[in-house]
């Protein structure tokens, strides 16, 4: 019998004539055929599709930074790894003091006895502020925000050196703003004093630098710093330029060398510290003049008889000069590191009255004011005397950070943040709380 070839064409012209088994068998292997096609498809476009995708990005280190709930935005998945929440360690009640501890209490929300009262702080003119930060699994905080998440801010930027107020608060001030601007100049960051997400990742990353004056920066903060030295005989007042180069950074260095320190030329915690203590040591050049005025006017005496000699001021007319000053100033804007005539901070205050008085002393800092030696503690807050000057800390730190000058009937006269201005106030139980020492300069 003849071979016949089951080809295509074939099959088709004699499709009826075919045996059932033949047709199974051609059926088989069409179906096979069409799978093994499909496969293949399948395959070739799983492949193609693969290749133009990328690996899923590995988590960058700001995924797993310790950024407190609190300033996730709503919502945003926790990352498991990143570290315990920081907010543990900030007390529920910190929002109470918005006195000179709430340097960034809302002067429309805060009486002069520093508690917080009802009222909008918010700025309807400052919604937008900052609305060019990039969506973020952050919060984005800024100027006039309310929370505790402004607490918890607050409380990493005491940490680091760059906010000095008596306590945290919920209000997002100017303290704040001004804060988080150096911290943003010192990280080379946008200067905005908004909180956003980049700001927050360095600011609760391992990489956040405590704060320092160092080469390059600019601000009131650096004059201030250029003002001190001047008052100690290292720079001239003619130098005086918010701009810390290579004359601020020399005379730092004198200072620092004069005064047993590590001569960087960057003024942190340690120079910063003792440049505004009772201890800093002045320059050898403005000793050595006031060594010659010293002994100008013990030879110009000389030639006066006892009788013509000024009798020294009574203890009583100081302390009176003193408190008399304290209240002409009432009222006068607060401005951080001013020291007067018409805009202080609290321990500028002080050094203004002092020497209204007719007390000589150098422009130190409230912790500065507290150690000085010369004068007489005052360990109880009810051995108070008119003229004493106080010192407290915070509710969250042993360090002196506020300064006052005692008036009597339980009330003082204070420089206060919070209220922006120059106040009169009662020693309330906040302050007695936080009380330290007082010190007696008569």
């Amino acid at each position: 019998m003849e071979k016949i070839k089951l080809t295509v064409p074939y099959i088709i012209r004699n499709w009826n004539s075919l045996k059932m088994k033949q047709k199974r068998a051609i059926l088989s292997v069409v179906i096979v055929g069409v799978a093994a096609v499909l496969f293949l498809v399948a395959l070739i476009v799983g492949i193609v599709s693969c290749a133009g995708k990328t690996p899923e990005a590995e988590p960058t280190a700001e995924a797993v930074l310790p950024i407190p709930a609190l300033l996730r935005a709503p919502g945003a998945a926790v990352n498991p790894t990143a570290e315990p929440d920081r907010t543990e360690s900030v007390d529920a009640n910190a929002a109470l003091p918005a006195i000179e501890n709430g340097e960034d209490a809302s002067i429309d929300n805060v009486t002069t006895d520093g508690e917080p009262i009802d009222g909008d702080a918010a700025d309807p003119n400052s919604a937008d502020h900052g609305a060019d930060e990039p969506e973020s699994t952050y919060q984005s905080l800024k100027k006039h925000d309310k929370g505790e998440a402004v607490t918890v801010l607050q409380s990493r930027l005491m940490e680091l050196g760059y906010l000095e107020i008596e306590e945290t608060t919920d209000y997002f001030g100017s303290s704040t703003e001004y804060a988080l601007m150096l911290f943003q100049r010192q990280h080379d960051l946008k200067q905005d004093g908004v909180a956003g997400a980049e700001t927050l990742a360095l600011l609760y990353g391992n990489d956040a630098q405590p704060y320092v004056l160092k080469e390059g920066a600019e601000g009131r903060d650096v004059k201030m710093l250029q003002e001190q030295l001047v008052e100690l005989g290292y720079l001239s007042s003619d130098e005086v330029d918010r701009i810390y180069g290579s004359v601020t950074i020399n005379a730092v260095q004198e200072f620092q060398k004069r005064n047993g320190l590590s001569a960087d030329g960057k003024a942190g915690e340690k120079t910063l510290e003792k440049l505004y203590s009772d201890e800093a040591k002045i320059s050898k050049s403005l000793e050595a003049k006031i060594r010659a005025e010293e002994k100008a006017a013990k030879e110009k005496e000389k030639g006066k008889s006892s009788s013509n000699a000024t009798a020294a001021p009574k203890k009583e007319t100081r302390i009176e000069k003193f408190i008399k000053a304290a209240k002409s100033k009432i009222g006068c804007e607060y401005i951080l590191g001013d020291s007067g005539p018409n805009t202080f901070d609290c321990s500028g205050f002080v050094t203004y009255c002092l020497r209204q008085a007719g007390v000589s002393t150098l422009r130190l800092n409230a912790a500065g004011f507290s150690r000085k030696s010369s004068w007489k503690t005052i360990s109880s807050i009810g051995d108070l005397e008119k003229g004493d000057i106080l010192f407290f800390r915070s509710d969250s730190s042993d360090r002196v950070s506020h300064c006052g000058i005692y008036i009597g009937s339980g009330t003082m006269i204070d420089a206060s943040s919070s209220n922006g201005k120059v106040v009169k106030r009662s020693v309330s139980q906040y302050w007695k709380r936080n009380f330290v020492n007082a010190k007696r300069p008569w």
